[in-house]
């Protein structure tokens, strides 16, 4: 199992309509060539920050001086970046108040666009284990949008559900359409058992003693 999706839904053409308007008014942020977009909630309320490559300290391209650089420049937790930015506003003020009162705990809520034809690198956001968990709401996508693992790989289509995905597991997404894909992902954290399979105490018990 890639994800989890649950039951509750959240406005797919408004979420579509806010995009769209963050794009007129809002140059994102980039990361690369490639993936880039804006942050929703960030450590000091812009929606530049909270774009650090730390998943690129696995690629081996990278020289090791550069690496260090990027080391010394990612000094906060992530668990910092819950200030909403000033494109947290209209509906998307509204799903994060949603995603707070289900009491997931959002924070480093983005945007992410991903280019047609792109990749991220295969990477890991945190050490196997340790709990890391990230709600993806899929806003504009296309069915050559997958999520991949090591040893499987699905779509998460854009019809106003929310999917969660462990990523202190090696991944990697892939957009092998011709537009651009658009999620809204947050890291949560799901100590109520919202979830079936990605709840802290599913986690502890199951997860974390394979």
């Amino acid at each position: 199992m890639i994800f989890e999706k649950i039951d509750f839904k959240f406005d797919i053409v408004q979420l579509q309509n806010t995009v769209v308007d963050i794009e007129r008014k809002f140059q994102p942020a980039n990361q690369n060539d490639n993936f880039n977009g804006w942050s929703v909630l960030s450590s000091n309320g812009s929606y530049l920050d909270g774009w650090q490559k730390a998943h690129y300290l696995l690629d081996p391209k990278i020289n090791p001086s550069e690496k260090n650089n990027m080391r010394e420049a990612l000094v906060k937790n992530f668990s910092e970046y819950t200030i909403e930015t000033e494109i947290c506003k209209d509906y998307l003020a509204e799903v994060i108040k949603q995603v707070r009162h289900l009491n997931l705990n959002p924070y480093r809520a983005r945007i992410i666009c991903l280019n047609a034809g792109a990749e991220s690198v295969w990477h890991v956001d945190e050490k196997a284990d340790n709990y890391c968990v990230r709600l993806h709401i899929p806003i504009k996508t296309n069915v050559g949008c997958v999520f991949e693992t090591e040893s499987q790989s699905d779509h998460m289509a854009a019809d106003g559900s929310g999917y969660f995905v462990y990523v202190n597991r090696l991944h990697r997404v892939v957009n092998r359409g011709t537009d651009k894909r658009y999620h809204l992902v947050m890291n949560v954290l799901d100590q109520k058992g919202l979830t079936q399979y990605h709840s802290t105490d599913y986690f502890q018990n199951t997860v974390k003693q394979k």
